[in-house]
């Protein structure tokens, strides 16, 4: 079996538009429901950990071009 490849942020933030269709329409099957959720609580958890994740290199970044302008 292949592995498959992860997704990308962006492909995450669209599975997690697809799921939160899925909860609002009242004609999804209450076990696929539950199945949905799980798996957009995931979604959000990894979502946020890059969003920490690029703030810190950001964040850093800005850090290191603070010291570089303070050194002129």
């Amino acid at each position: 079996m292949a592995e498959s490849t992860p997704l990308s942020y962006e492909q995450k933030v669209e599975r997690l538009e697809q799921i939160l269709t899925r909860l609002d329409d009242s004609e999804t099957p209450i076990d696929e429901l539950a199945a949905d959720l799980k798996q957009g609580a995931a979604l959000i958890k990894q979502l946020f950990s890059k969003l920490r994740e690029v703030n810190g290199e950001v964040l850093d970044v800005l850090k290191e071009l603070e010291e570089w302008e303070a050194e002129d």
